[in-house]
């Protein structure tokens, strides 16, 4: 399986937010482009300062038999608390911390091992990839920018960053 990095990006934030409504956007973002998202890492440690979360996503996207997307989410949140606040008047539980949100995007080709089980086909599987699907390899890496920029905005959004189209 070769693997090509399409894009990467990192969103950092300090201040207070919903870690629910964060975790599930987050979540429903992948799942709404049709990822299937498995979570490969979560540890929560408690330290006097605060709670530190680390988690970690694998977000897999079958694009066709020889191509899928993924796209590696890394989360970190340090000196998380809960803290009270009034929204519009009404009393409110959130957390204040710092959070960064790493992503890394890939295309990854012959991910089923099929072309590297010969010779032969190893050797059809560089013609294949360097003449015959070059066009369609290089669309669908726009198409994982794309995605990759829908996640970047949205998660900017929740903590009303500045948003790039």
């Amino acid at each position: 399986m070769e693997a090509i990095t399409v894009s990467q990006a990192r969103i950092k934030f300090a201040g207070k937010f919903d870690l629910g409504d964060y975790y599930r956007l987050l979540y429903d973002i992948f799942r709404s482009m049709g990822y299937d998202v498995e979570e490969s890492k979560y540890k929560h440690k408690t330290n006097p300062t605060g709670d530190e979360i680390e988690l970690e996503w694998n977000c897999l996207k079958r694009s066709d038999d020889y191509t899928r997307f993924k796209i590696f989410a890394k989360t970190l949140i340090v000196g998380l608390n809960k803290v009270q606040v009034q929204i519009e008047g009404v009393p409110a539980s959130r957390h204040t911390g710092d959070t960064e949100l790493e992503l890394k995007a890939q295309v990854q080709t012959d991910f089923t091992n099929r072309w590297e089980t010969h010779p032969l086909l190893k050797f059809f599987k560089g013609f294949y990839q360097t003449y015959i699907y070059k066009n369609t390899l290089e669309s669908l890496m726009g198409k994982l920018q794309n995605e990759m920029e829908t996640v970047e905005n949205e998660m900017k959004a929740f903590f009303n960053m500045q948003r790039f189209m």
